[in-house]
């Protein structure tokens, strides 16, 4: 019984040391931000799927908040910022210029799901009809 209970007590001392160590992704405080380099849409949703609409683009996102797409020949310049709205993370994207409308779509106050090394998430409500978009980079 003294073992058993020597045990729970080491593992809850355990636990609290390791726990406040977590790092929380999804901290308001401190929004994630992308790996610099190029990605491509691996996945655009907006009442459809309209993820073929970027298959010829790639993205070169930029340490200092630059941001640039290309698609073929033609380049657009952009910039990127994460902030808080309304107490979640946002990422927002917008682009210099007149640009095509599969660029324009992009250029929204979208909410952080997930940034990971090779990987970024994000989702966006509608306020006119509540419809949720959701926008998915892979890195190339």
């Amino acid at each position: 019984m003294k073992k058993a209970l020597f045990a729970f007590a080491a593992l809850l001392l355990s636990l609290s040391i390791a726990l406040p160590a977590c790092k929380n992704d999804n901290n308001p405080s401190n929004p994630p931000t992308p790996n610099p380099g190029q990605w491509r849409v691996s996945y655009f949703f907006d009442k459809q799927d309209k993820t073929s609409n970027y298959v010829s683009y790639t993205f070169e996102f930029g340490s200092n908040g630059s941001l640039s797409a290309t698609n073929g020949s033609q380049t657009w310049p952009g910039t990127w910022q994460t902030g808080i709205d309304d107490s979640a993370n946002k990422f927002l994207i917008d682009f210099v210029g007149t640009v095509p409308s599969a660029l324009s779509e992009l250029e929204e106050d979208w909410r952080i799901i997930a940034i990971e090394d090779a990987s970024m998430h994000f989702e966006h409500t509608s306020g006119g009809n509540g419809d949720t978009d959701v926008l998915k980079f892979v890195k190339i």
